[in-house]
Order: C-alpha cells, then sequence, then structure tokens
C-alpha cells in the first residue's frame, strides 16, 4: 500500500480498516511523512491538559460567536496527502464539521495544539508544527505539561508563556488566559 517513494498517501491510510487493541480499545494513530506512527494511550495528566485547554477555548469562544470559531479534542486532518494528523485541540471555523465526508477534515485548524508526551519525538514533532503552519494554520501551540509551559509558533516566531502568565494568540482577539491553568 506504499507509494513508489515508499510513503503511505492519506486516501491509503483512510482505507485502513480500524484497529483495536487486545482489549478492544481504539488505537491510535497518525500519518506523518507517509508513515503510519502509533500513539500510545494518553496519560491522565496529558488528557486533562488537552481538556482544559479545550474548556477554556470552548468557554472563550462561546463568549466570542462573532469569531465563528469552536475547539474541539482530538480531531483528525488531512493536512497534505501524506499527513493525516490528529490534534490534540484544535480551533476551527464554526461549520466546518459539515465538511466531513470521511473519518478526517482536509486541510488544517485555524490552530493546532499539541499536548507533548514522553513518547512524541522532537523530529515528529516538529515535522507535524511545520505542516500545520504551510498548509492553513495561523498557529500551532506546544504544550509542555512538565514544565507547564506553552509555545505558539506562527510563521512569524515564537512565543513561550509559563506559570501565571496570560498566553494569547492574534487569532483569539481578547483571549488572555494563565498558562497554570492548563495544568
Amino acid at each position: 500500500m506504499a507509494t513508489s517513494a515508499g510513503q503511505m498517501t492519506v486516501k491509503q491510510y483512510l482505507a485502513l480498516p480500524e484497529q483495536c487493541d487486545a482489549n478492544g480499545n481504539d488505537v491510535i494513530s497518525e500519518l506523518i511523512a507517509g508513515e503510519i506512527v502509533l500513539a500510545p494511550l494518553p496519560s491522565a495528566q496529558h488528557d486533562r491538559a488537552k481538556n482544559r485547554i479545550c474548556k477554556v477555548l470552548t468557554l472563550f469562544l462561546d463568549s466570542r460567536p462573532e469569531l465563528a470559531l469552536e475547539a474541539n479534542v482530538q480531531f483528525g486532518y488531512a493536512v497534505t496527502e501524506i499527513d493525516a494528523l490528529i490534534s490534540d485541540v484544535s480551533v476551527m471555523a464554526t461549520g466546518r464539521l459539515q465538511e466531513v465526508a470521511s473519518r478526517v477534515l482536509t486541510g488544517a485548524p485555524r490552530i493546532a495544539i499539541e499536548v507533548i508526551s514522553p513518547s512524541d519525538t522532537a523530529v515528529n514533532v516538529r515535522h507535524k508544527i511545520e505542516t500545520y503552519l504551510q498548509n492553513g494554520s495561523s498557529s500551532v501551540w506546544i504544550v509542555y505539561p512538565e514544565s507547564r509551559s506553552v509555545e505558539v509558533r506562527t510563521k512569524a516566531g515564537i512565543r513561550q508563556f509559563i506559570s501565571e502568565q496570560p498566553i494569547e494568540d492574534e487569532v483569539l482577539p481578547g483571549f488572555s488566559h494563565p498558562v497554570s491553568d492548563f495544568f
């Protein structure tokens, strides 16, 4: 099922049957640069961070309907022909879910948020950041539970937020929330 270059395409990846582990749990995987990358079950710390981030963003976006954005946990995006990525949290245009014709949305979210786990490799994280930013995301948040910090990456650069420092993103005018609340 790989291409002549040894890479699988998103179309081939999405045609694969869904997999379950020995306990019947869905096996989570992404297609990163044409290679299937399996993800172990996230830790409680990881899940708590992504759920808290989504809750904070949802409360903000519900109070600002004119932005026409919504936050979601673990959505899949076919970002390129060889990248089907799952953001831990993403911010997308309201109504975009109506576009879903398969298991994933086509294109990148406005904001992709990745909560770093011990199983993440620097190469894959870097590739995901570049892929999101080169294909339509305005920003990518990299959340580090161990250091309780967040990097907001855009094409213009990187900003780091720590502790009680309020995180801000130009995609979310008026949003300002202490990073510490994410953990």
